[in-house]
Parts: structure tokens; sequence; C-alpha cells
């Protein structure tokens, strides 16, 4: 072997030798400390700012009323972890409030708290405006359920939008957001805020079977996702037979959903035995 050839395999497993050792001593994600420094960075960026008449957010300069005067908190616990979700209200809405198993129809636009936005829509008539609060992140899923549905308003030209819409902004740490995973347009452990506009409100029913998500959100914690009798991984509120018993659950709530053909208190929908 040539003195050529042993230099670059030595200079390869020096190069591997280094890279293992940057990965080593690489800050593994602590997901705790993150939450307390993310609040840190929202309280402050919500008391240095304000929201200016033609409702944008700006740096106070002249003692304008700061955001965080305004903000209402939502208290959040994820995965044994506290978070607090800052939400304003400008407009109510003159809907209904949706639950976060439904789904929305809503316009809005995202940014960092460097005021680089990195995201919108805000066209009611767009794709991207239906959106299901099963399948969002969690600033969303905890935030929208604040605001109220609009009336929905045809135009002369056939188009149509909504008026009396629920809408404001929504401030969240990183871990309601997406967390220590980086995009292009959005690095690592971003805090974001979002100015939204909630046109309508559907109560979801996922897989048609009859139930409503909320239906299927068997303890009442608001996460339908978390609900899975027959433990197959899919969630009641996507399953078109919840109990695995070979019978779709619309055909087992026919006779109502509380039918118990054998009387042992399991809705038969949730109820693998078979009746005598």
């Amino acid at each position: 072997m040539s003195w050529k050839n042993i230099s670059i395999i030595v200079m390869l497993a020096v190069a591997v030798f280094s890279c293992n050792n940057d990965d080593d001593d690489k800050e593994k994600h602590d997901p705790v400390a993150q939450a307390l420094i993310d609040d840190d960075l929202l309280v402050e960026f919500l008391q240095s700012h304000y929201l200016t008449p033609e409702k944008e957010i700006d740096t106070i300069l002249n003692d304008e009323t700061s955001l965080y005067e305004l903000v209402k908190i939502k208290d959040v616990e994820k995965n044994d972890i506290n978070y607090k979700l800052y939400y304003y209200i400008d407009q109510e809405g003159s809907g209904i409030n949706p639950s976060m198993n439904d789904s929305v129809q809503m316009v809005y636009r995202g940014f960092l708290l460097d005021s680089t936005m990195f995201d919108q829509n805000l066209s009611y008539a767009s794709k991207r405006s239906w959106l299901a609060l099963t399948n969002v992140i969690d600033g969303w899923r905890y935030g929208m359920p604040n605001y109220k549905s609009g009336d929905k308003v045809i135009y002369p030209d056939e188009s149509f939008g909504y008026e009396n819409t629920g809408e404001g902004i929504i401030f969240m740490p990183s871990g309601l957001a997406y967390g220590e995973f980086a995009s292009p347009t959005i690095p690592a452990n971003s805090c974001l805020y979002f100015f939204v506009g909630l046109g309508k409100v559907v109560i979801a029913d996922s897989d048609n079977d009859g139930l409503t998500n909320n239906e299927e959100d068997l303890d009442q914690d608001g996460n339908a996702n978390n609900d899975d009798t027959d433990e197959d991984g899919v969630p009641n509120f996507l399953d078109v037979d919840d109990d695995n018993d070979g019978i779709p659950t619309k055909d087992e709530i026919a006779n109502g959903k509380d039918a118990d053909c054998d009387n042992d208190g399991i809705p038969d929908y949730l109820d693998d035995d078979e009746c005598p």
C-alpha cells in the first residue's frame, strides 16, 4: 500500500473521529429548560411591543400600551412540561368556538419573534384555509378554541368571505410549535406568533361513523388523539371499528350511541364481546 493511500485512510479516520466527537459534544435538547427560555423570550417580546392602530406589531418607543397588558394566558401541560400560551382577542366573533377536535376555515400570517413572516394564507377560499385541529401544531390546537366563527357572505362576483369573524394573535413557545426541528424558514426552538381570523367551524366526524370527534374523546381531556379503545394505533376518531370486533361503529350505534346488548355497562361500539 502506498504512503499516499495510507495518508488518505488516516485523514478519513480522523475526520470520522472528529465528527463523532462533535456529535458527543453537541448538547442534547432539554425541553424543560427550553420551555423556560421560551417563556422569558415571549414575555420580553410582549412587554417591549405594542399593537399599532393598523393592527400590526411594533416596538414600543413612546410609552404605548404593551401587548403583555392585552394578552390572556393559557396554561398548557404537554408531556409533563408546563407551557404558557399567550393570545390576544381583537374580535371575539359572532358564531361558535371550535373544540380542539374540530375543523376550521381560517386565515393567518405567521411570524418569528424578529418579525420575519414565514407563512401566510389570506384567502378563505384557499384549500389551505381548511384545517383539522387534530392535525396541527399544539399552539393552534389550544389557541383557536378561544375565538368564534363569523358569518359567511357571498359577494356580487359570487366569491365568498366571512364577516364578524373571530380575530386576534396567538403567541406560542417552540414546545407548542415545531420544537427543536428546523425548516428552511423556521429555525429550531423558535417561538412564533400568528395573526388569525376564524371564518367557519365544522363539528368534525373524521371517520364518518356517526360519532363526532368530541364524542370519541372518551376521557374528555380535549384531545381525541389519545383515545384508542382497541389499541390498534388508530385513535377512535379515525377508526371505523373502534372495538375491532368486525362490526363497523356506525352499525353498532344504529340503535343508539348507548346501546348495550349484553348489559355490561360498555356501549356496543366500544365492546368487543359478542352478544348472547
